[in-house]
């Protein structure tokens, strides 16, 4: 990916100019390893450099990660428990804490529309009637260091590089709404999924984080041992979406089953096998 709103070496200069915008774009690069290796003190440092200089957006993350304690004890992941061999299928309690979640909600929730699907021949997102929630997908303008400090704990949590992070979304599902049965892995054989797989590689592993736990019903369902996950706000799910030879897995057809009452929100995130989100 390559966006001149994140030259590293034209930010350095604003940010010392006193860009506030331009100091906390390179928080999010230290912090994601955009062109870098991951470099979390300078991600604080350059946040608080943004957070001085008046950007609410950093003064208010910085005051949620500052909340969570030492960065190196926040990105720690917790010991998994495995709920299914095949597909490989694990939970993980306490990923991300209250306040990292509302944060999430709170970022998004204005920002929904409705959710769509990769169309296997085009390539290109489509709504469809196998999914009837909304999301909002964070581009890389949009990413904030709360945000990027989970993803580096979901990626260590999976035992992925954290640059095979596609751009995580927020899903949003009321009462009623679903994504029916699909897989996340590309097919080879769909026209549509062969670019993707060429440039950015497959979907190795998908993480949901709940966002909250007050609704009935909502649960992420397997096809394969009918097995349904819900946890709580916090915790994580994942899954292998290939073999262990990196062969598309169908046993990882999945739904997100509808809420029965209340609101369902969760944190989506695809893991692919080789870089996503680099910029030059």
């Amino acid at each position: 990916m390559t966006d001149p709103g994140f030259h590293a070496g034209a930010l350095s200069e604003r940010a010392e100019a006193g860009d506030a915008e331009a100091a906390h774009r390179l928080a999010v690069m230290a912090g994601a390893g955009i062109n870098r290796p991951f470099d979390p003190a300078e991600a604080l440092r350059r946040l608080r450099q943004a957070a001085d200089g008046g950007l609410d957006l950093a003064r208010d993350s910085l005051a949620v990660i500052e909340a969570e304690g030492p960065l190196e004890t926040w990105l720690r992941p917790p010991t998994p428990q495995l709920l299914a061999q095949e597909p490989h299928v694990f939970r993980a309690e306490r990923v991300a804490s209250p306040a990292v979640c509302d944060w999430l909600r709170a970022r998004a929730a204005d920002r929904l529309q409705p959710a769509k699907v990769f169309d296997p021949q085009t390539g290109e997102g489509r709504e469809d009637h196998i999914r009837t929630n909304t999301s909002m997908a964070f581009a890389l303008e949009d990413m904030d260091l709360v945000l990027v400090l989970l993803r580096e704990k979901l990626a260590r949590l999976a035992g992925v590089p954290a640059h095979g992070l596609e751009a995580p979304q927020v899903l949003h599902y009321k009462p009623g709404q679903s994504f029916d049965w699909h897989v996340d892995y590309f097919d080879p054989a769909n026209p549509g999924h062969r670019e993707p797989l060429a440039s950015g590689g497959q979907r190795v592993v998908t993480a949901l984080v709940w966002l909250n736990d007050d609704y009935d019903g909502g649960q992420t369902a397997f096809v394969h041992g009918d097995l349904k996950v819900k946890g709580r706000k916090g915790d994580a799910v994942l899954w292998a979406n290939v073999t262990p030879r990196g062969a598309p897995q169908p046993l990882s057809r999945h739904a997100g089953l509808p809420p029965t009452s209340g609101e369902k929100w969760v944190l989506s995130q695809w893991m692919r096998n080789r870089p996503q989100m680099q910029v030059v």
